[in-house]
């Protein structure tokens, strides 16, 4: 091996060990300058996928450069996103702009790992020129895929009938255009909006197809669905028809509007709903349930500033801090009763004041027990160790709230 091929391999390396961090820059920097306003960042179920298949050619691209591979990359991630795009109207000339900044991102992160893998200065030119050219090779080869995939697509829009009704629904949920009709459903009616993904949206899916005129429902992509219901359906037969039934997956559900604006409401809050249960975990949720999460993830910084300010030294991962938080969460839900949380809890009274006792002491000084932020802080902690799936740097997933 020569020292430029043993160089080559410290810098992949170390490109490899950073690929998570690598991949939140290239997405933070194509969803606020590449398309800022596509579905395919501003939904949460849609950028999960964005995130997925990124990750996945960022991976395949880094293993490339370490074999010295010179052949176009193949990727079928890259198509699907480009046929994605098609299909949400995203125009072809952001889906190329974000290439071009994705480039800009992975270029500048050579230059650190040339810094940081200790390749040492002797070899850094030398490798930096190999893995810059190999990079811009690569990106004009993936734009060509890329410029044809999304040319295919577009010609196949007109003659696939979820894609027709995609646009409509597309077109419903835009506030600044005409609202066009949706024909067998009743758009002055009262409406439950749904977004699934996984197996429960294959499910959620046959649900609507058995509501007949009360539902209408649409693929997004292959394994997500948007779906709205009308007339007796509610969010708990939602839920017992759709996420009861599905081992597996991610839906959310928004609460019931009247109208079209109920429509685009509900939609919204089902995408917030969304966007908390791939968070955290959770497989499914409803809006209701989950507002101040909602509203938490709009700003995960302040979310953790104010989860540092209110808790404290309560903060801490061990199983006593989890212990005494989780005394203190049912005293405040049993409204501050000792009794009634010894009760629930299965504790003496006395293990449960000497529990809030040590809770206390960790928590900021002046603390008073009974304030509303304290309740609300820890509630909303889970949330800042949270982590949307295909995410290992933990950037958050874009807020829909207020847009599409």
């Amino acid at each position: 091996m020569t020292e430029s091929d043993d160089s080559i391999r410290l810098f992949t390396e170390w490109l490899l060990e950073h690929q998570s961090a690598l991949t939140d820059k290239i997405l933070t920097a194509i969803w606020r300058d590449g398309i800022p306003t596509s579905p395919l960042a501003t939904d949460p179920a849609l950028s999960t996928v964005v995130r997925l298949e990124t990750e996945m050619l960022v991976a395949q691209f880094l293993r490339g450069l370490g074999k010295r591979q010179q052949v176009p990359i193949q990727s079928h991630g890259a198509r699907h996103l480009a046929r994605l795009a098609a299909l949400h109207g995203t125009p072809l000339e952001e889906v190329v702009s974000s290439y071009r900044i994705a480039h800009g991102v992975i270029q500048d992160f050579f230059f650190q790992a040339a810094r940081e893998s200790g390749i040492g200065s002797s070899c850094a030119l030398s490798v930096l020129q190999f893995c810059c050219l190999q990079l811009l090779r690569q990106t004009e080869s993936l734009i060509g895929l890329v410029t044809t995939e999304y040319a295919d697509e577009t010609e196949m829009i007109g003659s696939d009938e979820n894609a027709l009704r995609l646009q409509a629904v597309r077109s419903l949920l835009d506030e600044a255009g005409p609202a066009p009709e949706l024909p067998g459903y009743d758009l002055s009616a009262e409406h439950v909006a749904v977004v699934a993904q996984g197996p429960a949206a294959a499910t959620l899916a046959a649900f609507a197809h058995q509501c007949k005129d009360e539902a209408i429902s649409v693929f997004t992509d292959r394994n997500v669905v948007w779906a709205w219901f009308s007339g007796s359906i509610g969010p708990a037969d939602l839920h017992e028809a759709v996420a009861e039934r599905a081992q597996r997956g991610c839906l959310g559900a928004g609460e019931p509007g009247k109208g079209l604006a109920g429509f685009r409401r509900s939609h919204r809050e089902a995408q917030s709903a969304f966007r908390v249960c791939a968070w955290t975990g959770r497989r499914s949720a409803r809006f209701a349930d989950i507002e101040p999460e909602a509203i938490g993830l709009a700003d995960v910084d302040a979310t953790r500033a104010l989860v540092r300010r209110r808790l404290g030294q309560l903060i801490g991962g061990s199983a006593r801090h989890k212990s005494l938080r989780k005394t203190l969460e049912i005293y405040l839900a049993s409204g501050q009763n000792a009794r009634s949380a010894a009760f629930k809890l299965g504790l003496t009274e006395r293990t449960v004041a000497n529990r809030l006792q040590a809770a206390r002491a960790l928590l900021p000084p002046d603390t008073r027990l009974s304030s509303l932020e304290l309740g609300l802080a820890l509630r909303l902690l889970p949330l800042t160790a949270g982590r949307p799936p295909g995410a290992p740097g933990g950037v958050p997933l874009p807020s829909p709230v207020g847009r599409q």
